[in-house]
């Protein structure tokens, strides 16, 4: 059996791994699933259609699974939240279901949401994902993985951002951010490529080397994002970390955010 505090209250229908702990005063509602080696610290809520993966930590006051903050849900719809494994909640985050009768919110693997964190419906979140405090991610967004959002960022509805992206801190982007970049601003620019993190993530030196090239050509040359796009295709090998970029704006339905403004060269 779970070992399950007695100040706690775990509805009935609720599934829990044998070995999930559930420190005191947390609420766990009657449709959710908990698995192996999760541990809710204390007073926290989870509640909805919610599926924890195994070896989650969530900390007290984080609310995970509560209706969408959005007006025209449906509180008799039927929506989910799916969260992977070795994810860490830290106090205060909020992270809720769908807004439409059987979508979900989804988040991966080894993810860290910080204080006060908060991703909103219908988003998904890639696995080593981090969100510092107050970072907030608006619905139906994408975070790929290995990003890094900063204090206090806000990730407008429908938006992405791309893998090993570092969004910098009090920054807000309505449009999408391309993979391997530091971004800053209120749909600011991009300042430099991710150079630290490609490094210690190990990417080979040709890769590192390919993505210095398209921060240069993409964003300091002067060009249209269009005949930048068609310049790294020419020029850069076909790695697969350009045809990601490459992809990613192509793709892209908002727009992709653009230079620092007075240092295109």
């Amino acid at each position: 059996m779970a070992k399950i505090h007695p100040t706690s209250v775990v509805m009935e229908g609720a599934q829990l791994d044998d070995s999930v702990e559930v420190g005191p005063l947390c609420y766990v509602g009657p449709h959710v699933k908990i698995g192996a080696g999760t541990k809710l610290l204390s007073q926290c809520h989870i509640d909805g259609y919610t599926t924890l993966g195994k070896n989650n930590t969530v900390f007290p006051f984080a609310v995970l699974g509560q209706r969408p903050q959005d007006l025209s849900y449906d509180p008799n719809c039927v929506s989910y939240l799916n969260v992977g494994n070795g994810n860490i909640f830290r106090e205060g985050c909020a992270i809720h279901v769908g807004t439409e009768p059987e979508s979900a919110t989804t988040i991966g693997n080894n993810g860290l949401f910080m204080d006060h964190a908060h991703i909103a419906h219908n988003c998904t979140i890639g696995n080593n994902v981090i969100l510092v405090h107050g970072a907030g991610v608006a619905g139906h967004s994408e975070i790929q993985d290995h990003v890094i959002l900063s204090g206090l960022v806000a990730i407008h509805q429908f938006c992405r951002v791309g893998r090993f992206t570092i969004v910098s801190g009090v920054s807000a982007f309505s449009v999408d951010v391309p993979p391997f970049m530091v971004a800053e601003g209120r749909n600011g620019a991009v300042r430099m490529y991710n150079k630290i993190g490609l490094e210690r993530a190990g990417f080979s030196a040709e890769a590192m080397h390919a993505i210095k090239n398209i921060f240069k050509i993409f964003y300091f040359q002067g060009l249209t994002q269009k005949v930048a796009l068609e310049k790294i295709r020419a020029e850069l090998p076909p790695l697969p970390e350009v045809l990601e970029f490459i992809n990613f704006c192509e793709s892209s339905k908002r727009g992709v955010i653009g230079a620092i403004a007075g240092r295109r060269k």
